[in-house]
């Protein structure tokens, strides 16, 4: 397995939308819009692949000069539990220290909070509902 920064809209980033359009908006009747993906041209697209195919993703995007947020986070079902998602995470906590990042932050859905406070992030406020899902505000300060 293989984890890499991607190029916004090269070949790679197309296969990292497809996988976050099966795994995160179909099952919701979601789709992106043209503009929704052309907007995250300034985000860091973070892909994990074997043989070429994508099998996870992580998005950071920019907060403030101190701060990144972890969004579109997602493995392929049958590549779930295997650590890939963890690899992902600790890819983009590596990045954000290289960066002088000081906190990572994400909006869990409430069925991936045990995943994340593994990996020591802590839930921050009252849940909210977002796509229609209950999620969390959850951070992490990075030393």
């Amino acid at each position: 397995m293989e984890i890499k920064i991607i190029e916004h809209y090269s070949p790679n980033y197309w296969k990292l939308v497809t996988l976050r359009d099966k795994i995160l908006r179909e099952p919701l009747n979601l789709m992106f819009s043209e503009e929704e993906l052309y907007l995250e041209n300034k985000q860091i697209h973070i892909g994990a692949f074997e043989n070429e195919k994508a099998i996870g993703c992580l998005i950071l995007k920019e907060i403030d000069d101190k701060t990144l947020k972890m969004r579109q986070v997602c493995v392929t079902p049958e590549q779930q539990n295997t650590g890939v998602g963890q690899k992902l995470v600790k890819f983009s906590e590596n990045y954000a220290q290289e960066k002088n990042i000081t906190k990572l932050v994400c909006n869990a859905r409430e069925t991936a909070i045990p995943f994340y406070e593994s990996l020591g992030y802590s839930k921050k406020g009252e849940p909210f509902y977002e796509v229609k899902i209950l999620h969390y505000l959850m951070e992490k300060e990075m030393k």
